[in-house]
């Protein structure tokens, strides 16, 4: 799994960010900064978050934004790279894994769980790649609250037969193919932040067209 410095603390994400480019690295679970990608199973923070699950190798989770040096903005970004991560370990997982129930609450909670639905069809699984890109916090308010934006490409994330590894159709809509992500984010009183709302707009939209 690629993972771009996510340091993948939890919490409640209230982000506005605008896309843009990025260098792509690879995220070491252990909090190296190696370049090289791994599929082991994440550790650490991480690790814990996701209830040690392993992403497969054929699945990519990118996030090519460099990590802020700022450690409040970072935590920001963190707690919404945790939510991205527990939606897909979710939706791998058909549903077992639960991360997803301390990363995601209200309507980004039921987004999440109508992605798992959606995917979940016996015999298919997931394989392929999803970029999260130019993620960006369009400010903090009062220390507790953010707003994040992303620009998504799942172009290459596919629902496939878990037997012949045949596409079956895409893992999101197809007007989500690329689309832009704004997430609001909150903060919890240990200092972690989780996802409260989420709002998508497809590429194609005015809203969504600095994704294309």
């Amino acid at each position: 799994m690629r993972v771009q410095r996510a340091f993948l603390a939890a919490g409640l994400l209230a982000g506005v960010a605008a896309c843009g480019g990025g260098r792509a690295t690879a995220f070491q679970p252990a909090g190296s900064l190696s370049p090289a990608p791994t599929q082991a199973p994440l550790s650490g923070q991480a690790g814990q978050r996701l209830g040690g699950f392993r992403f497969p190798s054929d699945v990519a989770i990118d996030f090519t934004t460099p990590a802020s040096a700022d450690p409040a903005r970072r935590a920001v970004i963190d707690g919404y790279q945790n939510y991205v991560l527990a939606l897909w370990a979710a939706v791998l997982s058909h549903g077992v894994n639960r991360a997803y129930q301390r990363q995601a609450t209200g309507n980004a909670l039921g987004f999440v769980r109508r992605e798992v639905a959606r995917a979940g069809a016996p015999g298919t699984t997931v394989k392929g790649t999803i970029a999260y890109t130019g993620t960006r916090i369009a400010g903090i308010y009062f220390g507790t609250g953010a707003d994040v934006l992303a620009c998504v490409d799942a172009s290459a994330f596919h629902q496939v037969n878990a037997q012949t590894g045949a596409t079956v159709g895409p893992v999101l809509p197809a007007r989500l193919t690329r689309y832009l992500e704004n997430v609001a984010e909150g903060k919890r009183s240990d200092g972690t932040w989780f996802v409260s709302r989420l709002t998508v707009y497809p590429a194609a939209s005015t809203q969504g067209a600095m994704c294309r």
